[in-house]
Parts: C-alpha cells; sequence; structure tokens
C-alpha cells in the first residue's frame, strides 16, 4: 500500500524548497556607497577575487600621427577573454583604418601565439598568415602583488585621488544592461596634469574617465576615456566587462603556428 504524505506537509516541503532556493541564488547586497573615491576604491579592489571576465571595446573619434595623417577609429575593435586561474588569454584588435591592422593573441601559461596583418606585421616581427609562437620564462624570485591588505589599497587609492586638482564626482546611478550602476566621473585638465607633475609640461589635453561599477559587488562593468588634444585632436574608447563568463582558449592547430 502506498503512504502519501499529507498535503499540509508537502505545501511546508516545498515552501521550504523555494526559501532556499532563493536564498541560494541570492548573494548578500553590498553595502550602499555615496562618495565617488570610495566608489573607485571598491571597484579596483573589487578585481582581486575575479576568475575570469570578457572585454570588448569601441572607439570614437579620430586620431592626428604627425607624418602619417589622421585616423578614423570608429571602425576600431576590441576584444579579450581571460581565465586568470588557467593561465590562458585571448586577445583580437581589428582595426581596419589603422593601415589595415588586425591583432590575434593568445597566451597559455608561459606560452603565446600572435598573429598580426597589416603595417605593424613587419615592425612586430609577426606574421600575417600564421601565428609566431614565443615561450616566455617564468618570473623568478620576484614577488606577487600583496592584494590582501584591502584596507591600505583603499587607502592608497583615495591619497592618490585626493591629489588631483579636480575631485571625481558622483553622477546619478544608472542601469548596466540588467544591473544597478554607480556612475562617477574623473577629469584631468592639462593644468591639472602640470600640478600634479611639472614634467607633464609638455602633455596638451583634457582626459575624462567615466566609471559604472556595479551596486552588486562594485565591480566596473563600463568605463570611457575621452581626450581632447590640439596635437592628437578628440578621440575616446568604452570598455565594458562581463564576469564569471566560461572562457575557451586553445592553441592554434599545428598548421596555423610559423616554424
Amino acid at each position: 500500500m502506498t503512504r502519501r504524505l499529507p498535503l499540509s506537509l508537502l505545501a511546508i516541503v516545498a515552501s521550504l524548497s523555494v526559501v532556499m532556493s532563493a536564498c541560494a541564488s541570492t548573494p548578500p547586497a553590498a553595502p550602499a556607497l555615496t562618495d565617488p573615491k570610495e566608489i573607485l576604491a571598491s571597484a579596483v579592489t573589487s578585481l582581486k577575487d575575479v576568475k575570469t571576465f570578457e572585454l570588448s571595446s569601441t572607439f570614437n573619434g579620430t586620431i592626428k600621427v604627425p607624418n602619417m595623417g589622421d585616423f578614423d577609429l570608429s571602425t576600431v575593435k576590441m576584444t579579450a577573454s581571460v581565465d586568470i586561474g588557467a593561465k590562458k588569454a585571448k586577445f583580437n584588435l581589428d582595426a581596419p583604418t589603422l593601415l589595415g591592422t588586425k591583432i590575434d593573441a593568445i597566451a597559455i601559461g608561459n606560452t603565446t601565439y600572435i598573429k598580426v596583418s597589416g603595417a605593424l606585421s613587419a615592425m612586430l616581427g609577426a606574421g600575417a598568415d600564421k601565428y609566431k609562437k614565443q615561450e616566455n620564462a617564468t618570473p623568478q624570485g620576484q614577488p606577487s602583488a600583496d592584494v590582501t591588505d584591502v584596507a591600505k589599497m583603499v587607502a592608497d587609492i583615495k591619497a592618490a585621488l585626493d591629489k588631483l586638482p579636480t575631485p571625481p564626482t558622483k553622477a546619478a546611478d544608472e542601469k548596466c544592461g540588467d544591473q544597478d550602476c554607480y556612475h562617477v566621473t574623473t577629469k584631468v585638465t592639462a593644468a591639472d596634469l602640470k600640478a600634479l607633475d611639472p614634467s607633464a609640461a609638455a602633455v596638451d589635453g583634457d582626459i575624462s574617465v567615466d566609471l559604472w561599477s556595479r551596486k552588486s559587488d562594485y565591480r566596473p562593468a563600463k568605463l570611457t576615456f575621452a581626450v581632447t588634444t590640439p596635437e592628437m585632436g578628440t578621440f575616446g574608447l568604452t570598455l565594458e566587462l562581463k564576469y564569471d563568463v566560461s572562457v575557451a582558449v586553445d592553441a592554434p592547430p599545428a598548421d596555423q603556428i610559423a616554424p
């Protein structure tokens, strides 16, 4: 004879399952921040626990290169995927308006593979049709960066930000895809650069950096850089980041590697 659980017990079990599932899938919310310097510092320190990430970027504007002319950056694209724990990464730069440049790079442990097409191919000594393989020696006697002292790192970042003649400002919070984000803007003028470092007197331009960091864990979701100089023109870069993604990086087939 089959025994049946009472309906009330089934309801309790179902309710507990829903509650446990919600608790398991919803991490505790990070404390809310209002100080732009603290937001920037938290964005930097949040990266210490990152295991995998993807980066995509777009460029805008026109850059002036002495003796070479003007280059439209609107067609330039850059992507990267990184698995920090496995020591694997791949990088791609497609810049058709920059002398037809295209770069594909793969890093696996201490081995790198790079393929370059366009005018930079000869300059970098890399082939346009096949990857150039290079073994990199493992650094010896160089201690890894200590990122465990978060309090000291935050203090150092804030101290550096305190030196800026124009402090960073917090804009209105915004959405980054499905994430709620803080938005902080930092502007550094040519005069600011000269005040910070007299050796930068030759630098004649303004730089603006915007950071959008996720409220849930402070990790940067988007970064934009805008540069305006009389010599090089006005141009910018936008970086978008995703974390905890699946990253597949494999060495090129043997027939695609130069002897």
